[in-house]
């Protein structure tokens, strides 16, 4: 999934990646993940918070590796996804799976 952020958003698809404005993250356990945050940190004086859990926590992807997701780093927003997106998720991450045939 190469393009593809820890927090789920396929940057391939960005137009400012497009137009050369910004790198992809990369996964949380991705050498992309590292050589990101350690430019945010240079360039901007801090780093996206959710990027930088899922290097510590060794997710590639939140929204499909984390236990905790969506954690508070998701929840204080704004983005990258809206409450009404994450409050699907953690609702319907409690119900049952699907009975296969």
């Amino acid at each position: 999934m190469e393009g593809t952020g820890a927090c789920g958003i396929n940057c391939l698809t960005c137009k400012l990646y497009i137009d050369g404005k910004c790198s992809p993250c990369g996964a949380g356990l991705s050498q992309q993940a590292h050589l990101k945050l350690a430019a945010q940190q240079s360039l901007l004086g801090g780093a996206c918070p959710i990027l930088e859990c899922a290097i510590e926590s060794n997710v590639f992807f939140c929204l499909r590796d984390c236990p905790d997701f969506p954690c508070e780093k998701f929840q204080q927003g704004p983005y990258p996804y809206s409450t009404g997106f994450l409050q699907m998720q953690a609702r319907r991450r409690e119900q049952p799976k699907p009975k296969t045939n």
